[in-house]
């Protein structure tokens, strides 16, 4: 019982279930969508959907800190023993090695329901598809949600190839938003894809930004991502532009065409106002990281970016959620 009870521990610890919000709120931000532009609400075709997309989630999460800790592991690398390694695990991109150093669940045990929960996502899509005659893009947009994780870490292992924040970028920022609205408006739409703009470019800009504090364990496991490629100071300044290009990616929502009173885009304010509280971080970091001071305070000052990014982030989606939803209420 507790072997079994150590294994639901360390698997929990490995999802990392507040950040399932990152796939979760686009998808229903596409829902919601489809439900503004007039389609009408399926509940059961949204409930079985959400499963599949919680399950992979959890694929996606669980696989890739598995596959990393692996890597480290092969490199001779003891969590306990090697000055600086022990604290890789809480990083946001690295995963949450705790789970594995402290044996609570092994890399196979890891591996195996990561893949579980990619094969009981399929039937869910079978189901979408042929029973709830969503569209001819259902499965095919699953089999994307599958491919995308386990090409990230396994397979053509494009986050070592310099490939993976696109690839990220691709399936969180934007597969998600289309797949939502999709799947209740059984159409093709520009629309899912304009409005999840700002959310992609965010997604982008905060997983370069998360990478640096990565940037020793990807350099030991020989993970070319682009942060390695470029450096930390030139990935700490790339922060800016794309914060701008995120927030002018709002402005074609002005133009969306389904009756939005402007007074509600004052709630893009929320997230705006986080990202800005990050910028403001930028300048001093990127001082510290040309200047190689001490190394707690450049991860106290990463630290504080990263927060207020993802809160930024995040919220992106939920406010847009809110003034769609007062949009079909108003």
């Amino acid at each position: 019982m507790n072997h079994t009870k150590d294994i639901v521990s360390g698997w929990l610890e490995l999802s990392g279930l507040p950040k399932f919000t990152t796939t979760m709120l686009p998808f229903l931000l596409g829902a919601v969508l489809a439900w503004a532009d007039g389609y009408p609400f399926d509940g059961t075709v949204f409930a079985i959907s959400l499963l599949a997309v919680f399950l992979l989630t959890d694929f996606c999460f669980v696989l890739n800190a598995s596959s990393i800790y692996a890597d480290l592991k092969q490199k001779g690398i003891d969590f306990g023993d090697v000055k600086g390694m022990s604290t890789l695990h809480n990083t946001a991109v690295s995963g949450r090695f705790n789970a594995f150093a402290k044996g609570l669940i092994t890399v196979k045990q890891a591996n195996i329901g990561a893949y579980l929960c990619a094969l009981a996502a399929l039937p869910l899509g079978v189901l979408l598809h042929f029973y709830f005659k969503t569209g001819g893009l259902t499965l095919l947009l699953g089999l994307l949600g599958i491919f995308i994780p386990y090409s990230y870490s396994r397979g053509p292992r494009f986050s070592y190839h310099g490939l993976g924040e696109l690839t990220l970028t691709a399936g969180v920022g934007w597969l998600t938003v289309f797949s939502g609205y999709y799947l209740q408006a059984g159409q093709v739409s520009w629309l899912p894809t304009i409005v999840a703009l700002p959310w992609v470019i965010d997604v982008f800009k905060l997983k370069l930004t998360r990478e640096i504090p990565d940037f020793e364990c990807d350099s030991v496991i020989k993970r070319r991502n682009l942060a390695v490629r470029l450096g930390k100071t030139t990935t700490a300044s790339l922060y800016l532009p794309l914060t701008i290009c995120s927030w002018l990616a709002f402005i074609p929502l002005l133009f969306l065409g389904i009756g939005i009173p402007y007074v509600l885009f004052v709630l893009l304010a929320l997230p705006m106002f986080f990202t800005a509280k990050s910028l403001l971080l930028i300048r001093p970091f990127k001082r510290s990281l040309i200047e190689n001071r001490d190394e707690e305070k450049i991860k106290e000052g990463i630290s504080a970016i990263t927060k207020n990014a993802f809160t930024g982030m995040i919220l992106i989606p939920v406010a847009l959620i809110v003034i769609f939803c007062l949009t079909m209420v108003l």
